[in-house]
């Protein structure tokens, strides 16, 4: 038995589990949070849950309204309602708008749940196993050319040369994910870099387990290809947030969540290398995750997929060393940070052109720019990130990130 609660109250999350784990001992829950979106994705179907329980005082007394909008979805796992026992009226619209059940919240009895739960689960099921022999479900397995068995593919997100992004639902862990595809059929010489990168990737978000470095949850190969299963982050990235506009306390506070998630990475022995706002996931509107480590470079791991002189990154985040081919080390991230930080508090990248190569002169070459008036009190800080030299830019991300929390602090206050 495996059920996602929608409930508000904790007490009441613990008295559910209660019934549910004396008929079923290995029962698995996962509670919905108040803290997350007020709305589930709506290409979210649960057909990893056997069935989902919405209380009716969800969010304020929104259950009716999650009710209507989950019920409505075509292949969306059972739903049972729990109303107050006094309001006669919800419950007769629960059971209109779908509901498996209903059930008041002040009464029931052991039996009457654990019955109804057993229904539920297996007319899902049922359900379940003639879906997966449909057509359907076998064109929803495919993932471009690639069969993915245990997955549902929603739709493709991206893509390029080396690999596509698409968004799936996984049956095993009940949520959405991000499933990353790429050819696992190595070239004449048997080097495949892009492949190589590929591996490295899942290595080192695996390896490394931080709150503010995305979660790979799967690494495997179908149809000669490789994937990745990983979070989803339907808050977009960075790029999305900068776009709306960011006050100076958050794009401090942004800035310092990346330099600990550096530290992290750095002390783990790796680079990033790529740092730049598309690589920053949000969680919600302040929280963020490190992404893409497919150009990091790990030095526990031995590998070098990149040749020397060969330059891999993007132009307007790189740091002057890498932008020339030159040995780096943890203070590259570090200059790619600076860039970040005054494209946050500006709205704008320190250095453009139509020329990727003038981008990369002018970060050698041309001072570093001054903030505009409103935000100078953080020059010193952009100065210290990104200096031309490494030697004069911070000297690890944990320095930095004290720096920027500190700086983060102070605007708050200043703005209360």
């Amino acid at each position: 038995m495996r059920l996602l609660l929608i409930v508000h109250d904790a007490g009441y999350r613990s008295l559910i589990r209660h019934h549910v784990t004396c008929e079923w001992p290995g029962a698995a829950f996962v509670a919905r949070s108040t803290s997350e979106p007020d709305t589930l994705p709506p290409e979210f179907l649960a057909q990893g849950y056997d069935a989902v329980v919405i209380d009716q005082d969800w969010q304020g007394g929104k259950g009716l309204d999650w009710l209507r909008d989950l019920a409505g979805r075509v292949g969306f796992a059972p739903v049972l309602f729990l109303a107050d026992e006094h309001d006669t009226e919800t419950a007769r619209h629960a059971r209109i708008f779908g509901a498996f059940a209903v059930l008041t919240r002040q009464r029931f009895s052991h039996l009457t749940l654990v019955d109804i739960l057993s229904e539920a689960a297996r007319v899902h099921r049922l359900a379940l196993a003639d879906w997966r022999v449909s057509p359907a479900a076998e064109e929803s397995r495919r993932f471009g050319a690639v069969r993915i068995p245990g997955y549902r593919c929603v739709r493709r997100l991206a893509g390029g040369s080396v690999s596509q992004l698409y968004l799936a639902e996984s049956e095993k862990a009940g949520s959405l994910m991000v499933i990353k595809v790429t050819p696992s059929v190595r070239d004449s010489s048997g080097v495949d870099q892009s492949f190589e990168r590929f591996l490295q990737e899942y290595e080192i978000a695996h390896r490394i387990h931080h709150a503010s470095i995305v979660r790979c949850h799967e690494l495997g190969v179908a149809d000669d290809h490789a994937y990745l299963a990983m979070e989803y982050f339907p808050d977009g990235d960075l790029r999305r947030r900068i776009r709306s506009g960011i006050a100076p306390a958050d794009a401090l506070d942004i800035a310092a969540q990346i330099a600990g998630a550096l530290a992290t990475l750095h002390e783990a022995g790796a680079l990033h290398r790529d740092l730049k706002p598309g690589n920053v996931l949000m969680r919600g509107t302040q929280r963020i995750a490190l992404s893409d480590f497919g150009l990091a470079k790990h030095a526990a791991l031995d590998l070098e997929i990149t040749d020397p002189g060969i330059i891999f990154g993007t132009p307007h985040y790189m740091s002057p060393e890498q932008g020339h081919g030159e040995h780096v080390d943890e203070r590259c991230d570090l200059y790619s940070l600076g860039v970040i930080l005054y494209e946050m508090l500006c709205g704008e990248k320190p250095f453009t052109d139509s020329n990727p190569m003038a981008i990369i002169y002018k970060h050698r070459n041309q001072p570093i720019p001054r903030l505009p008036a409103a935000a100078a009190s953080w020059q010193h800080i952009v100065d210290g990130l990104l200096a031309k030299l490494p030697a004069d830019r911070y000297s690890t991300a944990a320095q930095a990130e004290a720096v920027l929390r500190e700086a983060a602090d102070q605007a708050r206050a200043v703005a209360a």
